[in-house]
């Protein structure tokens, strides 16, 4: 049986690389960022992906994807430490205040019949999480939640996020497989990490001399080794951002390739010709573990039944 889904926050497309080979079809993605949406129908040209302010969207249009599951992405910086942590009182939350404000309106019988949401950790202790909580109970969905990093799965990045499942049906437990060690780093890598740098890539020796001591610099021979949570501000942010990798006479940045092959987004992947390199890096740090969304795709008997027989396919 083919699920239809409507994928909000959809960025560059993480939930539909997901999903890809499974019995869920993408009917609709809604994103506010082009160039976001630029990346998305490159990849997944068959998704209607459409730009959304989704402070504004209606109930009328929501219920006119028919959608039987939706995946939401929303903005995470509501509930983080550098976002102050001002969870609905911040600005960058109202399109999902507008989302729970449509969830709670809708008939159920105009309800889908399943949702996922992914956010950072700090989600997880937030008034938007009591409130989702709260309708989607209320309304009749079995609820779970659980934590994962990719780290749990083998993959060397440190990303841990905050999930909820909820369906009107019956949902499986959570079933995270707990690596014996991660996989080598160097498996991820595009290029030889002590052949040349490329151009963009490299940190200057000046930034190197300033916070060299506060990075986090890896050797990519390291069998142990693993990165942290690259962002949104990789590339432009020199602390906090992400990890670095030593190379002969210096370290240099991850490239947004690598990221995204951390991020598990299949092979033949690809941002526009073009794009500039900072942009890419944005993009990929708002983005998912594609690894991790198939991990707690499983929890739904409905859903994602490839991915389910196989674990975590891809990894």
């Amino acid at each position: 049986m083919t699920i239809s889904s409507l994928e909000l926050y959809c960025g560059i497309g993480g939930f539909a690389a997901a999903v890809s080979g499974t019995n869920v079809r993408v009917a609709a993605a809604l994103d506010q960022s082009p160039s976001a949406l630029s990346v998305y129908r490159l990849n997944f040209p068959g998704h209607g992906a459409r730009q959304a302010n989704l402070e504004n969207i209606t109930i009328r249009e929501l219920e006119s994807f028919g959608a039987d599951f939706w995946w939401m992405s929303p903005p995470c910086q509501p509930y983080t430490v550098r976002g102050a942590r001002r969870d609905l009182e911040d600005p960058r939350a109202l399109s999902f205040i507008r989302l729970l404000k449509i969830l709670e309106q809708m008939p159920e019988e105009a309800l889908p019949p399943h949702l996922a949401l992914e956010n950072v950790a700090g989600f997880g202790e937030s008034e938007a999480r009591r409130r989702l909580i709260e309708t989607m109970t209320g309304k009749g969905f079995h609820v779970q939640e659980t934590f994962l990093c990719p780290t749990s799965l083998g993959i060397p990045m440190r990303r841990p996020r905050y999930y909820l499942a909820a369906s009107r049906k019956r949902l499986d437990p959570f079933r995270h497989a707990v690596a014996g060690k991660i996989r080598p780093l160097s498996r991820y890598l595009d290029t030889a990490y002590d052949g040349d740098v490329p151009e963009g890539l490299k940190l200057p020796d000046k930034v190197l001399g300033k916070f060299g001591p506060g990075l986090r610099i890896l050797d990519a021979s390291d069998p142990e080794a693993y990165t942290t949570c690259f962002t949104s501000g990789y590339g432009r942010s020199i602390m906090h951002s992400g990890s670095y990798l030593r190379v002969r006479g210096g370290a240099r940045r991850f490239s947004p390739e690598e990221i995204l092959r951390l991020l598990n987004f299949p092979k033949g992947f690809r941002f526009p010709e073009g794009m500039s390199l900072r942009k890419k890096w944005q993009l990929a740090g708002n983005s998912l573990s594609v690894a991790a969304v198939r991990r707690i795709m499983v929890v739904f008997p409905e859903l994602a039944k490839d991915g389910r027989k196989t674990g975590v396919p891809g990894t």
